[in-house]
């Protein structure tokens, strides 16, 4: 993960987390507000794990770091942004607490994890090793 790619993906998910939320939290979507909360919750794990995904290979706490940034930040965010659409009110819904703890729960599961990532080299190294090593007898 560079500076350049966090700043860039932190800046996509506050503006689609925001149209997202106003959109969600201003209108009834579905007939069912149980289905609404779903479909908010799947929306923002979706685009979370897509967004953290584009990040790159990441070790653990570079995971944990964006969980607090991405969090703190949404928060600070949403009081600016979202709550002058939707009221302060949202603080208070549960739905929107649980839709941050799915953001969260997105990136920890979903990022491309280093300790992964170095096991599959050291697996295509041997491989190519064995494999060269059969060229030659």
């Amino acid at each position: 993960m560079t500076a350049k790619k966090f700043f860039l993906f932190s800046l996509l998910q506050w503006v689609a987390f925001v149209i997202l939320k106003v959109w969600v939290f201003n209108n009834v979507i579905f007939g069912n507000p149980g289905v609404q909360e779903i479909f908010f919750f799947l929306l923002t794990g979706a685009t979370t794990a897509a967004l953290v995904r584009r990040l790159g290979v990441l070790n653990y706490l570079e995971s944990f770091f964006i969980i607090i940034t991405w969090t703190l930040t949404g928060v600070l965010v949403d009081l600016v942004f979202t709550s002058a659409y939707t009221g302060l009110s949202i603080f208070g819904s549960s739905q929107y607490w649980w839709g941050l703890f799915c953001m969260d729960l997105s990136v920890f599961l979903f990022h491309k994890k280093r300790h992964v990532h170095i096991r599959m080299e050291h697996a295509a190294h041997r491989a190519a090793l064995k494999a060269h090593g059969r060229g030659h007898n």
